[in-house]
């Protein structure tokens, strides 16, 4: 089985909207592999979106690795 990560950006003020899900390309071929690219990316999100507006909409990241399977 392989797995595919996808990453929720998320405003966890009242309600917790997030944005639509983006699912990355790549596979993996193991959940650990998977769960930590998905630590990597959400900071890598996060940093683009800067310090203030992070702060200011108090957003955060939700990722799930999807398991895929490959025949």
């Amino acid at each position: 089985m392989k797995y595919i990560l996808i990453i929720w950006v998320c405003s966890f003020i009242q309600g917790n909207a997030c944005m639509a899900p983006v699912e990355y390309p790549a596979t993996y071929d193991s959940w650990y592999e998977c769960s930590r690219d998905a630590h990597a990316e959400s900071t890598k999100l996060l940093s683009k979106m800067g310090y203030k507006t992070v702060n200011e909409y108090k957003i955060g990241t939700k990722y799930h690795c999807r398991g895929v399977r490959t025949y």
